[in-house]
């Protein structure tokens, strides 16, 4: 059943306004399926809250609980422990890993996912990185939501297609992280030439290209993306960042 179906079955209730509860209830309570997934969904977000829910009913999967707050979530599981967690955001941030962590804490390294309604690939990778194990995006829930809960359970990460850079980066050169370093350091783009004996706009070039496999669009987003222990640690900016703090 779609989420058009779902309108339509609860439009027909005596004219009653949408019950998701109710329809997540029968939809749960006939024959399970082999592969479903015991469910619960964490967002303060109404409408997505919604959504998560009647798809993930929709497909197969138990939503065990479903609440705006971690604290209500895991007090409606009634002790029934959740095969994965799906939380919701505007866009992924420190909040959403923030809550996955306020739920491991409780539930151990339950699996996660992230349903957001945007996302680039900067973002993306933040959200991986901070320990989200798949991404999706709003728009896309209805058809790949289910599996990607399926996928997480099974070990796997997940990502939007569009956004597959962001779970295997393209590494940096050599040179772009000379430079990345003196970005750090606070020097410009005429002074970054000065120091490493090239022309200003080879220095402006290595810096696109250094953005594009970042996903990050400007010099601030750049440097906090480096100096950022949990998301700087895999760009292999270790041995250069030594080398300025040396310089220091």
């Amino acid at each position: 059943m779609t989420r058009k179906d779902w309108h339509g079955w609860s439009a027909s209730r005596n004219g009653s306004p949408a019950d998701p509860g109710a329809f997540i209830k029968g939809m749960t309570s006939g024959e399970p399926r082999g592969d479903a997934v015991p469910v619960a969904v964490c967002s303060d977000d109404r409408a997505l809250r919604e959504l998560i829910s009647v798809v993930l009913a929709a497909a197969g999967h138990a939503v065990l609980a479903r609440s705006a707050t971690v604290e209500r979530l895991l007090g409606s599981c009634n002790g029934t422990l959740p095969a994965c967690v799906v939380v919701s955001a505007d866009r992924p941030g420190r909040s959403t890993s923030d809550t996955v962590r306020l739920i491991r804490s409780r539930l151990g390294r339950v699996p996660a996912v992230l349903v957001c309604r945007r996302a680039g690939a900067a973002d993306v990778r933040r959200a991986l990185e901070l320990g989200v194990d798949g991404v999706v995006l709003a728009a896309n829930a209805e058809d790949a939501l289910a599996a990607v809960v399926v996928a997480v359970c099974a070990g796997q990460v997940s990502a939007p297609a569009e956004q597959r850079r962001a779970v295997r980066p393209r590494a940096l050169t050599t040179r772009e992280k000379q430079i990345l370093k003196l970005v750090v350091a606070g020097l410009t783009n005429s002074q970054i030439a000065g120091e490493l004996f090239l022309a200003e706009s080879t220095v402006k070039s290595h810096l696109s290209s250094a953005f594009g496999k970042l996903g990050v669009s400007s010099r601030s987003e750049a440097v906090a993306m480096i100096l950022d222990p949990e998301r700087g640690d895999g760009l292999g900016m270790g041995r250069v960042m030594a080398g300025l703090a040396a310089r220091a």
